[in-house]
């Protein structure tokens, strides 16, 4: 015991103690400030583990010199030789001289050692790499089981003196969201969510509110030639308060690298791992920056849907004709050529001989958008809008297996992939799997609540026994689609307000373009639920020419009728609509089943959200 104590006797008169103490303390504040700092100043990670080595490694060498020498007057000194019963007055002296430079010295070391451990756990890495497995239960968790950081990319702003090219900026913001889509460890809002807050000037707590994320960013693009300027900065959307920015000043040909150097240091600052080897692969570069920028036109036609789908084919195809081992280009021709069998103003055609001239050219561009799907995945195997566009396909021939392989190969590359989620949501409603449809189609309304998210979502609702919720989220659509693209919504009004009985209120978003008289007539239709009050044109503007109307009158033969004779002929079709409630008195009609063996669909029944 004796030795014990005289160890700690020397330790204190050597002022080790309380070098220990002194040490701890102030290491506590230098690694605090900076933890807090040089991130701040735009310094990589690994300045801050830098430093946390540095304090401790120097900690035992300070104790040591404590030790062996004495700071005087005269300058640095070896310690002398404890003088004769130097020791033992130390050790004989009251407790309340002897503890307080042992309790300086622990507190120094709980400091140390507290410091460093919250710094290192908070700058460890997340694991860079998922298993399979975790990648598709990340891909199909509820969104409120998803606890990664979560930001959005709000429209850069075109700084060009050529107002033309506001395409390329809107271009370059959809770049870098695909960019940072491609860290696994962020969750991205979708770019027709942000791009809701174009041209607005917004307080940026609003907006991470609305959008649901934790951060937003946005900047701006300036292009003169061949020079190129973008700024970008990270904003707080809890307080508004800027996190990082950035200014590059580089030419054209460097616009890859920029989006690569972008997404490194968002990811810097939210302490989130690439996932990558090398960064460098979070983006598909081309050598021809003609083909790029005809590539962003495309992108932006395939936005506005409707008849621009037909351009954006075009577009792509240029892309290709220069560039034919770029990947995005003929993923963008897949997708536009899906989405071209939905909208027959796209169609490079006038047809003359009706639905069977239709089904016969939609057949063509689904044939055009599978090969252009293999080809992008040939090129590039992780581009998951090849492979929505290959599910989208399958669905529209009743491959439902094929379909979902397709789907759950996307959206388990790319989890926060709103049009994968929402297409993936279609194929499970028209299957009848109306629970699961649900949670897809809220995954995807999560990550983008655009007016075609809307539609789907209530489009699923209603298949799932929730009228009043659909209708609700169809206002929304309405109030969003300010240009009348989505000529769906209206049809889903009204067959959800005919099965309500609510038929005055099909007319605040339905049939606006009739004239009065061929209202009038359709409204007596509803009310005497006589179809011989029904004008001739109101075949052509409803979803199933007017199942609903036809099941209130009790006219089962008439809807099996118009249900069997639009699956049979339309060349594309939402097949949820066989799963609708107000169906289930039918669905066992010998008709119906026909038809859905037809659809490669026999024995399947509905299975709705439990109550």
């Amino acid at each position: 015991m004796k030795s014990y104590q005289e160890l700690f006797a020397e330790l204190k008169r050597r002022r080790v103690f309380k070098v220990a103490g002194i040490y701890g303390i102030v290491a506590f504040g230098v690694l605090q400030a900076a933890d807090l700092m040089l991130p701040r100043l735009g310094l990589p990670d690994w300045t801050v583990t830098f430093m946390v080595a540095l304090v401790v490694l120097a900690f035992p060498v300070a104790l040591l010199l404590a030790w062996a020498f004495d700071l005087t007057p005269e300058g640095m000194k070896r310690t002398d030789t404890a003088a004769p019963g130097e020791i033992e007055g130390i050790m004989a002296a009251p407790a309340s001289q002897r503890w307080p430079a042992g309790l300086l010295a622990l507190v120094g070391v709980l400091l140390l050692v507290g410091s460093t451990w919250w710094i290192a756990r908070r700058t460890a890495p997340a694991p860079s790499s998922r298993t399979a497995a975790a990648d598709v239960r990340l891909a199909l968790a509820e969104a409120a089981e998803d606890d990664r950081p979560s930001l959005a990319v709000l429209p850069f702003v075109n700084m060009s003196a050529d107002q033309d090219q506001e395409y390329f900026s809107d271009g370059i913001t959809e770049e870098i969201l695909n960019t940072l889509a491609r860290v696994r460890e962020l969750k991205v809002a979708a770019r027709t969510s942000a791009f809701a807050f174009k041209g607005r000037t917004v307080d940026m707590r609003a907006v991470g509110d609305s959008l649901g994320v934790q951060y937003l960013i946005e900047g701006s693009v300036r292009k003169a030639d061949d020079q190129l300027r973008i700024t970008a900065q990270l904003i707080d959307a809890a307080d508004g308060t800027h996190l990082w920015s950035e200014q590059y000043d580089r030419e054209m040909n460097d616009v890859f690298a920029i989006q690569t150097e972008i997404a490194e240091a968002i990811a810097r600052q939210l302490r989130v791992p690439l996932g990558l080897e090398d960064a460098a692969a979070l983006v598909t570069p081309t050598a021809d920056l003609e083909a790029y920028d005809l590539y962003l036109a495309g992108r932006a036609n395939i936005r506005h849907r409707g008849a621009a789908l037909r351009e954006a084919r075009a577009l792509f195809e240029a892309v290709i004709a220069r560039d034919s081992t770029w990947a995005p280009a003929w993923a963008g021709l897949a997708e536009a050529s899906e989405l071209s069998t939905w909208y027959p103003q796209a169609w490079d055609v006038r047809l003359q001989n009706g639905l069977e001239e239709a089904r016969e050219y939609a057949g063509s561009l689904m044939d055009e958008s599978v090969r252009a799907a293999e080809r992008a995945i040939e090129l590039d195997p992780g581009i998951a809008s090849a492979y929505v566009a290959l599910g989208s396909v399958a669905r529209n021939r009743r491959q439902w297996e094929r379909s979902e392989q397709a789907f759950l190969s996307a959206i388990t590359l790319d989890p926060d992939n709103a049009e994968a989620h929402q297409q993936y949501s279609e194929m499970l409603g028209n299957m009848g799997r109306i629970a699961e449809a649900r949670v897809a189609s809220a995954r995807a309304l999560g990550v983008d609540r655009a007016p075609v998210r809307l539609l789907n979502r209530a489009g699923v609702l209603w298949e799932d026994g929730e009228p009043e919720a659909a209708l609700d989220l169809l206002s929304e659509a309405f109030a969003l689609d300010s240009e009348g693209t989505l000529y769906q919504l209206g049809w889903l009004w009204q067959e959800i307000n005919i099965e309500l009985g609510r038929y005055d209120d099909i007319f605040v978003h339905a049939f606006a373009d009739w004239p009065e008289a061929r209202r009038d007539s359709l409204l007596e239709a509803f009310r005497s639920q006589d179809p011989n009050f029904l004008p001739a044109e109101y075949a052509d503007r409803t979803l199933l020419g007017g199942v609903s109307l036809y099941l209130a009158m009790g006219r089962k033969d008439l809807a099996l009728e118009a249900i069997d004779g639009f699956y049979r002929s339309w060349p594309t079709g939402n097949f949820g609509m066989l799963w609708v409630p107000e169906f289930d008195s039918i669905r066992s009609e010998p008709r119906f089943q026909a038809i859905l063996r037809d659809m490669n669909l026999a024995g399947r029944t509905v299975q709705r959200t439990p109550r």
